[in-house]
């Protein structure tokens, strides 16, 4: 939970509880994670075009699938005695859900299970869904689904993609087949388009048991979900392009988001003030709802200095040059709130099992900054 020096300053308050369960608090800050992964994947789609965004969307999927597939079975009470198309697609439909996607399951056989991903798009929201080649949400599949079967011990389990958004379709769409022979590397992902496929039955589809899942802990997943992706954007990029590439990559992203969402994580937030502590009060909030320390200590009259722990890429060694590139969003906030709120990133001190301690001067100024 939030830490503040408000006993001796009072500069910065905690959300109302009243007005900010934790349910809200974790529905906002996970749609606030989703976009800014949506951000990097269009920024990206912009300086190095669909192919190659294709090629980020699949790996950053594939290590997804490395990290979470078997374990999450376990979480989510998946049991391992189950047919293996059943196990791939119970995974899928119930973990998906818990990130905040509207899924649909259907279990035609016990050897072919259907998944089915509603619009709105999850990854990428309003009209960017629009300028993304079909070969990116293809390569989400072939990131994912098809290791399933590999990862299970059953060389027979395949994907067949049927449907995916930009072709036009109304979502995104396939199942899961367990062939009657062992499938090569390129045969375990198959694209056949089909005009009709099955119905879903809501009272068939597998149910999380509630004792196990509460709704405290449901609310936390969600949170975890969209910040797992944001992390491993990062992680990829770095293993694809390197430390500076991915600074710029991510760092020119998140000034977007910033000009384009700031104002309206404001509005949402209550804030309309335009001086150094409504900025404080903003990132106050949101490490709140992100479970992070935040202090905040005035120093003179309009001079604050913040500090935070950052729990991004946590267990992870980060290049100082990606914290910067993560500054800019607060940076390009304080640029959008007012031309006269100077912010600088002052210090950085790593630890990979806490978070990146940080240390931020935010300031009023007279003159216009720019």
């Amino acid at each position: 939970m939030m830490s503040t020096s408000q006993a001796t300053t009072n500069v910065v308050k905690p959300l109302s509880a009243a007005e900010w369960p934790l349910a809200r608090q974790c529905e906002t800050i996970a749609d606030y994670w989703r976009l800014q992964w949506g951000a990097v994947q269009m920024g990206l789609l912009r300086e190095l075009g669909g192919p190659e965004l294709a090629e980020f969307k699949e790996r950053i999927l594939r290590r997804h699938q490395r990290g979470h597939f078997l374990d999450g079975l376990t979480k989510l009470g998946i049991s391992r005695d189950l047919p293996p198309a059943v196990i791939a697609g119970r995974y899928h439909y119930l973990s998906n859900m818990l990130g905040g996607l509207s899924m649909e399951y259907i279990e035609e056989s016990s050897k072919r299970v259907w998944v089915r991903y509603h619009a709105p798009s999850w990854s990428f929201t309003g009209l960017s869904l629009i300028a993304v080649p079909s070969i990116v949400q293809r390569a989400m599949f072939a990131g994912w689904h098809p290791h399933n079967g590999v990862s299970l011990g059953c060389p027979n389990l395949g994907f067949v993609v049927t449907k995916v958004f930009q072709d036009g379709e109304p979502y995104d769409e396939g199942y899961f087949e367990e062939f009657d022979h062992p499938l090569l590397a390129e045969d375990r992902v198959q694209y056949r388009p089909v005009t009709r496929s099955p119905d879903f039955d809501p009272e068939r589809a597998p149910k999380l048991d509630p004792k196990i899942w509460p709704e405290e802990r449901l609310s936390k997943a969600l949170r975890n979900f969209s910040r797992g992706y944001i992390d491993d954007a990062i992680k990829t990029c770095l293993e694809r392009y390197g430390v500076h590439a991915t600074a710029r990559y991510v760092g020119h992203s998140l000034r977007l988001f910033a000009v384009q969402f700031y104002a309206e994580y404001r509005q949402k937030l209550g804030l309309a003030g335009v001086k150094a502590r409504d900025l404080a009060q903003f990132f106050a909030y949101l490490a709140e709802m992100a479970g992070e320390a935040f202090a905040v200590d005035e120093l003179g009259d309009g001079v604050l200095r913040i500090t935070r722990t950052n729990r991004l890429l946590l267990g992870s060694d980060v290049p100082m040059e990606i914290y910067a590139a993560l500054f800019e969003f607060p940076k390009t906030c304080a640029k959008v709130q007012s031309a006269r709120v100077k912010i600088s990133l002052d210090s950085v001190v790593p630890d990979r099992s806490k978070g990146a301690t940080e240390t931020w001067l935010v300031e009023d100024t007279r003159e216009r900054l720019y």
